[in-house]
């Protein structure tokens, strides 16, 4: 026995409304053929479903009995169209999934998600937060297409890398530290600071992030760690250390509990787009030229360091 979808739902909506007229007009169709419908779904389960008379309709016990399965049928085969509907659109929307590590490129970052909504305004764009170390598996594994992350990275050949932005690198400390009045500092007046580091990465990176060794040849004292920005803010902010940054990060995680003092002497950070060279998403394309077109770095290559 078949029971087409329009018939459950036909059951259903005379089950609500006990009336032909007002049923077949939230149907869109004419009360006779709400009848004859509903006649031959009784004739094919054998059973009456509905109690008729001119004065009114009423479900029987049979039909009781089948409003709530006739129900869940219903919004199951509804949440199937509406699942389809949604891949569909998904299929026919240009979809980018863009990852941010740290405070990304800045207001660049913001300037480019921008730019590309007005260049396609259907575009559907999902914005990640990515950790310190997660680019390649990220990237590999599509749950972002294109990330803003800080340089240095090791990466393999087969991501992409383009340089964007360039800042100064920044002393993060307790807003009452000795050195949060400054304006600029040079890195060996850090010398009696612990500094607190990510987690878990790559030690040279982590070295070039903290200056280690310094330009007299001194190192720095390394204290507790953590796998995310918000994590070594909140090591600084309760008094654990202090932290290296890019200086975007004073605008992107302003705290009344930290000062971002300017290093002098240090070579600044550089913010890249990474991508999957072999990607052929067109969405991806015009969002690097997008990115691009915003940088005012003229040269995008930036020197790489050997995959591991």
């Amino acid at each position: 026995m078949d029971v087409p979808i329009h018939v459950i739902r036909y059951f259903c909506v005379l089950a609500e409304e006990l009336h032909f007229g007002r049923a077949a007009e939230r149907l869109r169709i004419t009360p006779p053929s709400l009848s004859q419908q509903i006649s031959r779904l009784e004739g094919q389960i054998g059973v009456q479903l509905f109690d008729r008379s001119p004065r009114k309709v009423e479900l029987t016990a049979y039909g009781r009995d089948l409003l709530p399965l006739a129900r869940r049928v219903q919004d199951d085969h509804d949440q199937v169209l509406a699942w389809a509907r949604s891949i569909q659109r998904d299929r026919e929307a240009p979809s980018l999934r863009v990852g941010v590590v740290a405070a990304g490129a800045g207001v660049l970052t913001t300037q480019a998600i921008a730019t590309m909504l007005q260049r396609v305004p259907n575009a559907r764009i999902e914005m990640r937060r990515l950790g310190f170390f997660d680019v390649v598996d990220d990237l590999d594994s599509g749950r972002a297409d294109v990330v803003f992350a800080p340089w240095p990275m090791r990466l393999p050949p087969r991501v992409r890398v383009e340089g964007l932005w360039s800042e100064a690198r920044v002393l993060v400390v307790p807003a009452e530290h000795r050195l949060a009045a400054r304006e600029s500092i040079s890195i060996l007046e850090t010398a009696d600071e612990t500094f607190v580091t990510a987690a878990g990465g790559d030690p040279d990176i982590i070295d070039w992030w903290v200056v280690d060794p310094r330009p007299d040849g001194s190192r720095p004292r390394r204290g507790p760690t953590a796998d995310s920005v918000e994590g070594l803010l909140e090591l600084v902010a309760a008094g654990a250390g202090v932290n290296i940054a890019g200086e975007s990060a004073a605008h992107h995680y302003r705290r009344d509990e930290l000062a971002y003092v300017r290093i002098d002497d240090i070579d600044p950070a550089t913010i890249v787009l990474c991508s999957l060279a072999d990607a052929h998403n067109p969405t991806l394309q015009a969002f690097r030229e997008t990115a691009r077109s915003l940088s005012p770095i003229a040269d995008p290559e930036v020197p790489r360091l050997a995959s591991s």
